[in-house]
């Protein structure tokens, strides 16, 4: 049922690329929360602080289809905070560490981008005085395999439904970092927007470069806006980093404020449809697969600038050829091949991280791509 809800989410996407929710890049990753799997482990793989790192009583886990956040208490500030950089599935050992295949896909950090669309569900589903921060750009911290929001240099998107404000914010390598908005500079001056409680608004937040943009709206994707809430541009933005966080905090150490997340999809920005499959390329590029996780097939885009003679091949882990999707001489021109997950033999191929590897005369480009059975 999994795949399922998958292939209906694709399908959704392609039906509303008129709409701007899908006019960007490529899908790098999403969820729904509707597989049966409380912690949120598998699928996209989201991370959140606990007692080990000093936060009591947070509770992050899928609730009836959504991703439900209630606050624990950092003794001077009640907050919970979940993130992902898009990592296919946490698979933990018997001692609760992650296993070697984990580690090595959290830190392959190849799942996000800092030039993103993201777009997901949430609903304040109650909340007394605490404020919601989305975070993005997020560096990693190879120690704990993850990013640290409190030292993580970031940018925010701030709201405040109460105070019905919204604002996009930048953050350095600062104490505290996400978990002080006192240490926040904001990029543009804040906009309103009346929220209700208990009520699922779409965010779509934009990140390209030094350009930055929010909107936020009630009801179904086709709804969308054309004018964007906030436009604001950082002449000297930092363009790294591939974590993405939730947070919401509260002033009170003992609160226990609520939200729910949702529809969450993470794309490419900045690469249309025309861009990549209508206007000649100016060079040399292999595309990030997409879907990504996916099963059973996947597309594979790549551009030449000039004719020449080219190699497409999956790879396992291990180096050893699984398919070779193109071998032959082509035109300059834009090209997709899909992956089926099989082998050369016809085999289904085992679930896990494989290498695919264009190689133009001389010159090559390798990128990984997870297939989830």
């Amino acid at each position: 049922m999994k795949w399922l809800r998958w292939l209906i989410m694709l399908s959704m996407g392609l039906m509303l690329v008129s709409t701007g929710i899908a006019q960007e890049g490529s899908v790098l990753w999403q969820d729904s929360f509707d597989d049966d799997d409380p912690p949120a482990l598998k699928n996209v793989g989201w991370m959140y602080y606990g007692p080990a790192d000093g936060l009591t009583g947070a509770v992050v886990e899928q609730q009836d289809g959504a991703l439900y956040l209630k606050q624990g208490s950092f003794q001077v500030i009640g907050a919970v905070v979940a993130g992902t950089n898009g990592v296919p599935q946490i698979e933990l050992e018997d001692d609760g560490d992650p296993t070697e295949a984990t580690e090595n896909a959290i830190k392959a950090n190849n799942y996000s981008s800092p030039n993103q669309v993201f777009t997901y569900q949430v609903n304040f589903k109650k909340i007394t005085q605490s404020f919601f921060v989305n975070a993005t750009r997020m560096t990693i911290d190879s120690d704990s395999l993850d990013s640290d929001p409190t030292e993580s240099p970031a940018y925010i998107l701030f709201v405040s439904p109460l105070q019905q404000q919204v604002g996009l914010a930048k953050i350095g390598e600062v104490q505290y970092a996400l978990l002080d908005p006192t240490g926040y500079t904001y990029l543009k001056e804040m906009a309103t927007f009346a929220f209700e409680l208990d009520v699922y608004y779409w965010i779509k937040l934009y990140l390209n470069e030094g350009d930055f943009k929010v909107k936020i709206w009630e009801g179904p994707p086709d709804l969308e806006p054309e004018e964007w809430l906030i436009e604001a541009v950082d002449p000297e933005p930092r363009i790294n980093g591939q974590f993405t966080y939730f947070g919401l905090l509260n002033p009170d150490p003992n609160g226990t404020d609520e939200i729910l997340i949702d529809n969450v999809t993470m794309r490419a920005a900045g690469e249309t449809a025309v861009d990549s499959r209508e206007s000649m390329p100016m060079d040399f590029a292999l595309r990030q697969n997409y879907p990504n996780p996916f099963n059973p097939t996947t597309n594979i885009e790549f551009q030449l600038q000039h004719p020449g003679t080219v190699s497409l091949d999956v790879f396992n882990v291990e180096g050893q050829l699984v398919r070779s999707l193109v071998q032959e001489s082509l035109p300059a021109g834009h090209y997709t091949r899909v992956w089926d997950g099989l082998d050369e033999h016809g085999n289904a191929a085992a679930s896990g991280i494989y290498t695919y590897q264009l190689r133009v005369g001389n010159t090559i480009d390798t990128k990984k791509m997870v297939l989830i059975r």
